[in-house]
């Protein structure tokens, strides 16, 4: 849950000192160093204002104006290439080389305001520069913080410009007159104003207006509707000249006591720019944080097939594992399933009929001790009544073995190796042997009683039955064996066919969970930096700069921004109306026209 800002900006440093050992542990320096200033800030208890602009604005005069003496150089190079922050104080300068991995902690140099100039020109070699001079108006803690001169040539000092603007409580962007609506301006102000800090957009060098070429009024109706279209979110429009002090439209000598009103609410507006630099910050190190990974998160979802590919892949993988599965256990199954089938065809073969029930009888019979035939009793007919009897019951069984029996096992073997093409014409030669023996021997060695009763004609029935199935049964499964070896060779190439499509998945499988792993490694990451984050009040409406006297026209409505919620990284906050600047007249009398408070972008 996110914890919810006091006004005291110094009891959640706690807060930001853990956000900036994640970043560390997480190897974003250039962010940790960030977060490591904000600590600072939050144990300085001072509000910052920084001037952003392009060269030729006249920010660094402008800066010097309200100093009310020369701090800064200024002229028609971009002397300040590095930022300088302004402070209230016995007159010094400190200046910071940039690091390097060389000197990683160069020595801070001491020099005075006079020297200051000579350094400033060399604005590449030096990191910042901070100055202490007697300006009563910061007295109460405030800084002017000068950030390097933007332009479309130089994405390095814009780049400059936004790494500082973490140290900003309060941005001033300062235009010319001439350049206001340019596109590199508008982007770079819609940059200012999605850092979510109370924004101050002042028009310099309103000299350069001509009335009889372009009413005030629809000048500024222009200017602010191109803000609107870029949805920049700000405090207040000032317009200002240095080069014309009575300038009727001059609001330069509002700015003291602008600065003077937003230093009064320090506590307040330094709270929640900490807060809108955390979130800030914590965004642009996931938005690091998922540009550094998207090569190799690209290579791995590649490696996976795509995404779509990944969706399927648990499904491909479980078809193929059944598949392999299938090839693995078919043998042992159909051994299994097969033995159950012969053994149910040789249980149901319809071997001894009453004919042969009864011929069995007789053969029986004729093995009865004292057993004669023929009317006189001859030797030799009886002889050969045995030998007729024994014969008959044996061509009986051979015949009902013959029709009821084999013809359904061979079937049986036959379509069952066909329907895996181990079918054969050995196989078929081989199928013969699988007759049963059906002979005299047989019969004779079946009979277990000496003392034979007609019961137990259906006992030795039941067992001559046993006999030839058994035999059959032995021959049929040898058979069958040697069909089942050559479906096990069969089953292996099959797997072995697989192995490829096997390995394959395998490797998409392991390129999709180092995938997965680092999305959600880095989706966690994000969501615990965001929980980490506090909450802040949006301050109350803003103070604005009293109208100049020639700036008596009321704001068209066509030109009025629409109110626009400020999201912070964990969720919505309630937006607060800031007031824009332009006469008291043109303000309804529930206090003015509401602007919607900056936009932040959804975390």
């Amino acid at each position: 849950m996110m914890q919810t800002i006091t006004e005291d900006a110094g009891k959640w440093s706690g807060t930001i000192e853990q956000i900036r050992n994640n970043l560390r542990n997480a190897g974003d320096e250039a962010g940790a160093k960030a977060f490591a200033d904000l600590l600072e800030k939050a144990n300085a208890n001072e509000l910052t204002i920084a001037f952003c602009g392009h060269f030729s604005a006249g920010k660094s005069s402008l800066i010097n104006s309200l100093c009310g003496k020369t701090v800064l150089p200024s002229g028609p190079v971009p002397t300040s290439a590095n930022v300088v922050s302004i402070r209230y104080g016995h007159s010094k300068a400190f200046i910071h080389p940039v690091r390097t991995s060389e000197n990683p902690e160069p020595k801070v140099l001491e020099t005075s305001l006079a020297e200051l100039a000579e350094y400033c020109k060399n604005g590449g070699a030096y990191e910042s520069v901070q100055v202490w001079e007697d300006i009563p108006m910061l007295s109460g803690g405030g800084v002017l913080l000068d950030t390097p001169g933007v332009d479309s040539t130089d994405q390095g000092h814009a780049l400059a410009t936004h790494s500082a603007l973490h140290w900003a409580d309060i941005v001033f962007y300062v235009m010319d007159y001439n350049h206001v609506q340019s596109e590199n301006n508008l982007s770079f102000a819609k940059s200012l104003s999605d850092w979510g800090k109370p924004l101050y957009l002042i028009i310099n060098q309103i000299d350069k207006h001509r009335e009889r070429e372009l009413s005030f009024a629809q000048y500024r109706n222009e200017v602010e509707t191109s803000f609107h279209a870029w949805q920049v979110q700000y405090a207040d429009i000032l317009f200002t000249t240095l080069k014309e002090p009575d300038h009727p439209l001059n609001q330069r000598p509002q700015l003291p006591l602008l600065i003077e009103q937003l230093l009064q609410r320090k506590t307040e507006l330094l709270a929640y720019s900490l807060v809108s630099s955390m979130q800030h910050l914590v965004e642009q190190h996931v938005a690091s944080q998922q540009a550094a990974e998207e090569e190799a998160l690209s290579t791995l979802l590649e490696e996976a097939g795509g995404a779509e590919a990944i969706s399927r892949l648990a499904m491909e993988q479980e078809a193929l594992q059944q598949e392999d599965e299938h090839w693995r256990m078919l043998p042992e199954q159909e051994h299994k399933r097969l033995r159950q089938e012969v053994d149910r065809l040789l249980e149901h073969a319809h071997l001894t009929p009453a004919e042969l029930r009864e011929a069995a009888g007789e053969y029986l019979e004729s093995r009865k001790p004292g057993f004669k035939a023929g009317l006189w009793f001859s030797g030799g007919k009886t002889e050969r009544e045995k030998e007729r009897r024994l014969q008959r019951l044996a061509q009986m069984l051979t015949d009902q073995v013959e029709g009821q029996l084999l013809p359904h096992v061979r079937e049986l073997l036959r379509s069952w190796g066909e329907s895996y093409g181990l079918w054969s014409a050995r196989a078929e030669e081989e199928l013969d042997g699988i007759r049963p023996v059906t002979n005299w021997q047989l019969i004779e060695q079946t009979v277990k009683e000496t003392a034979l009763s007609p019961e137990y004609t259906l006992n030795y029935c039941k067992d001559l039955r046993a006999a030839v199935t058994a035999d059959c049964r032995r021959k049929a499964l040898a058979l069958l064996e040697r069909l089942l070896a050559r479906l096990t060779e069969q089953a292996g190439e099959h797997r072995a066919a697989l192995a490829p499509a096997r390995h394959a998945l395998l490797v998409q499988a392991d390129a999709a969970g180092r995938y997965s792993t680092r999305v959600r490694a880095a989706a966690a990451h994000a969501t615990a930096l965001r929980s980490l984050l506090p909450q802040a009040s949006v301050p109350a409406a803003l103070p604005r700069a009293v109208a100049a006297a020639a700036d008596t026209t009321a704001r068209p409505a066509s030109a009025a921004p629409a109110s626009a919620a400020r999201l912070s990284a964990a969720g919505t906050r309630a937006a607060s109306a800031l007031p824009r600047a332009g006469t008291e007249a043109a303000q309804p009398a529930a206090g003015g026209a509401a602007r919607g408070w900056m936009k932040q972008r959804l975390g």
